[in-house]
């Protein structure tokens, strides 16, 4: 392939192979150097310490005026017709400037790869705060697995013509564009491999580079063109292959949950989210983490492990632990920074916010298949019973019907946490809701003359030692999952259930036998004198003594077996028919005590 250099590569100063290649690279480019008089640009040049060059001819060149390489307009248009830097360079500082898209990083990566040495490739922001270290992906570029992609890069998309067939304009679309491409399957989607996940390509983008592609060869188009072009492209990329249940991606590599063996970046693992910051197994101190932990657990030391089992959870994306969390208090008691802990955890990409309404509809549920957290805020009005949301959380096959596409079905392989002033209310009492229910009930609020409006800045310095303490608190993921159990079926998830479902609080007052020998069912005509030995008649009583409504006996009766569970009843709610009615074994705690507490 003929390959144009970039602008400024052939100045001397830019051909120091030993030091560092300045490359300026994104949308604001060109204006950020302004010809050597862009402030941003000085700025630069003052905190990279750029001395003075001087010429074979003994001029000498001030720093400002030494122009650096420059990746903008076009070029950054072309970057796989670019000579970025020369062969022999071997290391490379590219400087972000505006925006810079993850197919043009990964277009730069692949380049660096092919056309050059170099071992020392970064990304920094134009701050010169370090963005992303490049050198072990660019490497593992070079390696045999990835030779493929790179010798692709190398050859010269074909001349098309007018009259090419679109299979061929198709396959000289995908040179032409440089990405390292895949199909997604169900949703049909594209995806390009950044060197560390996948990342959807959204339609408007790729239609705008066939445009871009149509018009650089001279090629007539319309809508129909444009669409058939794209569409045959999907035809004829490689399918996604399945994304490991173990492999969690950070910044700098890849670690297996099982094992803790931490590996490089891999294009065939198919990840499609990354947590965004570094693995470090060293840890570090998180005082202001500690804090809000120690104040929302209340001292409590195992309530304080299980928000650790939570966020453990969370980090290691164990969607298939067939759970959702849900989060309740007061405002001020720490809700909003647990959610803010766990979209750290998550990343802030890998997290979307939605409605529990939107799980139950399948026009809704579209851009939850690549998200690994759905926090649902403010749900305490939900009335629902909670269909989706069963779905979602039981890793069943969904549904999903975007619009202007065709429908597909797919997992959504996400947490799920609530985050609400008051518990929801869910109408399904059959246990599948409440077997996925991990509730957290933070009581105390945070006085008014305490509350600092920085707390979760200071809280995001400390990430990386969240992380590590999170995974030093189990290292065995099983005992993570145990802590999530006592959770859910603890005293303080009871009272928050009591709260939110009237039939839970009313089998408080009841305990179970072996022996189906006590109360009767009723139905609802029979006197206030059967309250003692009929159950249903005692919950009319209990509702017309509360002011709510009541549940008919058909939905009474099915939610039974649930809210005796609840109470951690030993033996199971069993009923028999005899001649006098249904009999259960279900018996009154205190009768005397029920109609004191309720009745009078």
């Amino acid at each position: 392939m003929k390959l144009t250099n970039a602008p400024f590569l052939k100045e001397p100063w830019n051909k120091q192979y030993f030091s560092d290649l300045i490359v300026l690279a994104g949308s604001k480019a060109w204006e950020t150097w302004n010809k050597g008089e862009g402030v941003a640009w000085r700025m630069m040049v003052d905190g990279l310490k750029i001395d003075t060059f001087t010429t074979s001819t003994g001029k000498s060149i001030n720093p400002y005026d030494q122009s650096p390489v420059i990746l903008g307009g076009d070029t950054l248009e072309n970057i796989v017709k670019t000579r970025i830097a020369d062969k022999e360079q071997t290391a490379i500082k590219f400087i972000q400037c505006g925006e810079l898209t993850s197919n043009q990083k990964t277009a730069i990566c692949l380049n660096i790869a092919k056309m050059t040495n170099a071992k020392v490739v970064t990304l920094f922001s134009s701050e010169l705060d370090l963005i992303e270290n490049w050198s072990g992906h660019i490497q593992r570029l070079r390696n045999e697995d990835d030779a493929r992609l790179l010798s692709e890069m190398a050859v010269e998309p074909p001349k098309i013509k007018e009259n090419d067939r679109t299979n061929e304009k198709s396959r000289a679309f995908q040179k032409w564009l440089g990405l390292d491409m895949a199909l997604r399957r169900g949703s049909r989607e594209i995806y390009a491999y950044d060197g560390k996940t996948w990342k959807q390509q959204e339609n408007d983008d790729l239609e705008e580079r066939a445009v871009q592609f149509f018009d650089e060869c001279e090629l007539g188009y319309s809508d129909s063109t444009i669409d058939r072009l794209i569409n045959t492209l999907k035809a004829q990329l490689p399918r996604m292959g399945e994304m490991p249940c173990d492999l969690i991606a950070f910044d700098n590599g890849v670690l297996n949950r099982n094992t803790l063996e931490f590996k490089p970046h891999n294009r065939l693992n198919w990840l499609t989210a990354c947590i965004p910051h570094n693995y470090d197994e060293q840890a570090t101190n998180t005082p202001h983490f500690d804090k809000w932990l120690n104040f929302v657990s209340d001292g409590n030391q195992d309530k304080a492990r299980n928000i650790l089992a939570a966020l453990y959870a969370i980090l290691t994306n164990r969607y298939n632990w067939q759970i959702f969390f849900e989060v309740t208090g007061k405002g001020g008691s720490g809700k909003s920074v647990f959610a803010n802990i766990a979209t750290l955890l998550a990343g802030e990409r890998n997290t979307i916010s939605a409605k529990l309404e939107d799980f139950d509809n399948a026009k809704d549920l579209e851009g939850f298949e690549d998200k690994t957290l759905i926090l649902c805020p403010e749900q305490s009005k939900y009335g629902g019973n909670g269909g989706g949301l069963k779905t979602i959380s039981g890793g069943d096959l969904l549904r999903v019907n975007p619009k202007h596409k065709k429908p597909f079905f797919t997992k959504i392989t996400a947490l799920i946490m609530l985050i609400n002033n008051e518990p929801c209310r869910f109408t399904e009492r059959a246990g599948g809701v409440d077997r996925r229910r991990v509730i957290f009930d933070f009581k105390k609020v945070v006085p008014e003359s305490e509350r600092d409006p920085t707390f979760t800045e200071k809280i995001t310095l400390e990430v990386g030692g969240i992380i590590r303490k999170v995974l030093d608190t189990f290292p065995d993921s099983l005992e993570a999952k145990k802590a999530l159990n006592t959770q859910m079926n603890s005293q303080e998830a009871l009272e928050v259930k009591k709260l939110s479902d009237p039939l839970t609080d009313f089998f408080s007052y009841f305990y179970t036998t072996e022996q189906i020998d006590g109360l009767f069912v009723g139905v609802a005509n029979m006197g206030v004198d059967k309250i003692r030995t009929h159950i249903y008649p005692a919950y009319l009583a209990y509702t017309r003594a509360m002011n709510i409504s009541e549940l008919g006996l058909g939905n009474f009766v099915i939610g039974i077996e649930q809210a005796l569970k609840q109470h951690g009843n030993q033996h199971d709610f069993m009923k028999k028919h005899t001649k006098t009615g249904r009999r259960t074994n279900i018996h009154f705690k205190d009768f005397d005590s029920f109609k004191n507490e309720v009745l009078n």
